[in-house]
């Protein structure tokens, strides 16, 4: 392995940070609409099944990346070089996608609760700048942010100034008293907050002794999961359901502190943001042969003049149901067939 590579890698704990930064994002704030409407007060149990089909696929995805460094990799093994090139640009259009989404989405809630008459292209303009400094400063300094966000935002999070004495118990029961039809669609609509640990999918050179890292990664998955079972049952247990599931976000209107929360949160949108543009440029750097600082010069103008197209509400609801899509037959579909093929393919060549 090279030498300069080495000097840029983690230690392998360091994925449980990757994992937890990247999947507790903006939707902490607003998936408890979705449960309750889909699922009521059972929603709990849809976390808990996503969760599991998420572990389930890191699983995956560290065998499939075994013998090959990036998914950038896997796709010239499985479909040569040329069709394994073409398909490894969607990746880049992945990423950046996801990147456009999680930036229209922070700067509609941060217009909406504390800065309603500043211009969307400010905050546009300024949060992009500090993405794309934080992008160029490279993989360890991103994973340093993302160990600061999660030591400070879950904690303030969850032991913030709820109004403990205010929450009835009862509204957890009965259980059970949902159809399994209910359960599965509020499993697939939790399935979003999840999506985005694909950056390992890139990020795995970057871990030294990657395959140790497993385990950490499988943990970063179980600490969010406690997350958003904390986030969601709180709320259930104060609102009413069907006032909950009129609530944009409810834990903006159940927190005491919004305005200083919504603030802090910029901790956990940043090194997102910035996760998202390093492995878009990454995969850039890899398919199309240019610098990777470059890739994120263009990429960051790309994603600026895009967001611009999203602004209202509608329009960001709109993409961010597309990117779900996008994202769940991406992750639960294309990667498993995708390990399948790898695995058909090293098993004839092997024998």
């Amino acid at each position: 392995m090279p030498s300069q590579l080495i000097t840029r890698q983690v230690s392998p704990f360091f994925a449980f940070f990757i994992v937890a930064i990247i999947t507790i994002a903006l939707s902490i704030f607003s998936f408890q609409r979705t449960l309750v409407s889909t699922a009521g007060h059972d929603g709990w149990m849809a976390i808990i099944l996503s969760a599991l089909m998420v572990h389930v696929m890191i699983g995956l995805m560290y065998k499939m990346l075994n013998q090959h460094h990036t998914i950038v990799d896997v796709q010239k093994q499985v479909f040569g070089k040329v069709l394994g090139t073409c398909l490894s640009i969607y990746w880049i259009f992945y990423f950046t996608l996801y990147a456009m989404v999680d930036l229209v989405s922070y700067v509609e809630i941060i217009r909406t609760w504390i800065y309603p008459e500043v211009a969307p292209g400010v905050f546009f303009f300024l949060l992009l700048f500090i993405t794309y400094l934080l992008a160029m400063a490279g993989f360890r300094a991103i994973v340093g942010i993302s160990v600061l966000a999660i030591l400070v935002t879950p904690p303030f999070l969850l032991f913030s100034r709820w109004p403990y004495s205010q929450t009835q118990w009862g509204s957890l029961f009965p259980i059970g008293n949902h159809s399994l039809g209910d359960l599965w669609a509020a499993t697939q609509d939790m399935t979003y907050p999840f999506l985005g640990i694909e950056i390992l999918l890139m990020a795995f050179p970057f871990i030294r002794e990657a395959q140790q890292s497993h385990k950490w990664a499988q943990l970063g998955v179980t600490f969010s999961t406690i997350i958003y079972l904390v986030s969601f049952i709180l709320p259930v247990l104060y609102f009413h359901e069907h006032h909950l599931a009129t609530i944009l976000w409810p834990m903006l209107s159940l927190w005491r502190i919004e305005y200083f929360g919504i603030s802090l949160w910029i901790l956990t949108l940043l090194p997102n943001l910035a996760f998202q543009l390093w492995a878009a440029s990454r995969v850039a750097k890899q398919t199309i042969h240019i610098y990777q600082s470059h890739a994120v010069r263009g990429l960051s103008l790309l994603i600026f003049g895009s967001a611009f197209f999203f602004t209202t509400h509608f329009e960001i609801e709109s993409i961010s149901s597309f990117t779900f899509d996008v994202g769940f037959y991406t992750f639960f579909v294309y990667l498993p067939l995708l390990f399948l093929l790898q695995t058909i393919i090293t098993r004839r060549d092997s024998a």
